[in-house]
């Protein structure tokens, strides 16, 4: 039977092969495209598979990808990158800047496709020598950033397809802005959070400003609302558990001397546990009732977004034993849970799942460029590392399930 690849080997080949990612990378990067809109992507990554003499399902999830690596009868392993920017007009005056106006990958996804190929290369190098115990699936999926008309990102829809079926594990990585290179953070259990958004409509009884008890003001009543709403998490959430309720907008009225009718808010709802995630959607709907007993009245949507992405203990465990032959034990720290939301959640509950964070700062810098920023940078030395840590996860979990 052929050699196990070692760790140093394979890191190795990952750098060998590290001018292709970066290049991958880039390509991506000056022609970014929304959600469901992936088409220059998908092209790019599918020629690439094709070339690389991998099977490939195209249009999955309307613009997603799907590879089939093919080794011995072992588990079938999948992994997963997201391809899809933001609206963010880029500042930061690279060569390969975006050539889109109002259109940039302001969080990663670039990297994380060019890092699944690369991850693909040292797969199917490794099957073409006989090393590859099991089967990889490469999951290269659109829209994670938003949703369609029917409220679908790519990870529901790729879930919804068949895409993850008679997989026996999956794993994916995101880049963390403010870990240096050459570093990755994971943990059991719940790392980001279940999102969630609501729309509430303030109703009153609009008049003159100069004649307010002619009025029912939507404004005054909604100060109320917003201060029932903040002590939800103070006062109605146990504090050993976790939660966020935040109004972003308010919009009301069009003149300084109206009481306007309505007020008009939106916000958003973060939970780790389905208990926590159902206790905050019931006391928001209680707050809000505040309205009626101040004369007024209140209109609450609660639209459920991602549910929580949960690393499954188990495959926590072969992404750490891969990340710590590849980087060593000192540079695989406990990854902190965070409010921010991903749909690869959708992937962990249909198989066992693990998701890191890839440690993509300059040692050097001076600052952090944080994603959702027109400046968002990553040091390009972390590429290799990423296809790297992703191959060696699938292999580890292929070694320790035959």
């Amino acid at each position: 039977m052929p050699q196990a690849i070692s760790s140093a080997e394979l890191l190795g080949r990952a750098k060998a092969i590290h001018e292709d990612i970066r290049a991958w990378r880039r390509e991506i990067h000056r022609n970014p495209e929304l959600t469901f809109t992936e088409h220059h992507t998908a092209g790019l990554v599918n020629s690439t598979l094709v070339t690389l003499g991998i099977e490939t399902e195209t249009e999955v999830a309307k613009t997603g990808v799907v590879g089939h690596v093919r080794g011995g009868a072992g588990p079938v392993v999948g992994l997963r990158a997201d391809m899809d920017a933001l609206p963010i007009f880029e500042t930061n005056g690279t060569e390969f800047d975006s050539q889109t106006p109002g259109i940039m990958h302001a969080c990663g996804h670039d990297s994380h496709t060019a890092m699944l190929l690369g991850a693909a290369t040292l797969l199917k190098g490794l099957a073409d020598e006989g090393r590859l115990p099991g089967t990889v699936r490469l999951l290269f999926q659109p829209s994670e950033e938003a949703q369609d008309d029917e409220g679908k990102s790519g990870g529901m829809r790729m879930v919804e397809e068949g895409a993850l079926d008679g997989l026996d594990a999956v794993f994916g990585l995101h880049v963390a802005a403010q870990n240096e290179v050459g570093t990755v953070a994971l943990g059991e259990g719940p790392l980001l959070a279940a999102a969630d958004e609501f729309k509430l409509v303030v109703r009153g009884s609009g008049g003159h400003a100069s004649r307010p008890q002619s009025a029912i003001d939507p404004i005054q009543i909604s100060g109320m609302v917003i201060q029932a709403i903040h002590q939800i998490v103070s006062r109605r959430l146990d504090p050993l558990e976790s939660g966020v309720i935040t109004i972003s907008t308010i919009h009301a009225g069009i003149a300084s001397n109206v009481i306007p009718d309505s007020v008009e808010m939106t916000g958003t709802i973060r939970s780790y546990t389905p208990e926590t995630r159902q206790l905050l959607a019931d006391e928001l709907a209680k707050a809000v009732r505040v309205a009626e007993a101040m004369g007024g009245s209140a209109e609450l949507e609660v639209l459920r977004g991602y549910p929580p992405t949960v690393n499954d203990p188990v495959a926590t465990a072969a992404m750490r034993a891969a990340t710590q032959g590849l980087l060593g034990e000192a540079n695989v720290v406990v990854a902190e849970p965070v409010m921010g939301a991903e749909d690869f959640s959708y992937m962990a509950q249909a198989a066992p799942g693990s998701f890191l964070f890839l440690g993509v700062k300059n040692p050097a810098w001076d600052r952090i460029y944080p994603v959702h920023r027109a400046d968002f940078r990553i040091d390009e030395d972390a590429l290799p590392i990423g296809a790297a840590s992703l191959a060696a996860a699938a292999l580890e979990w292929m070694e320790t399930h035959r």
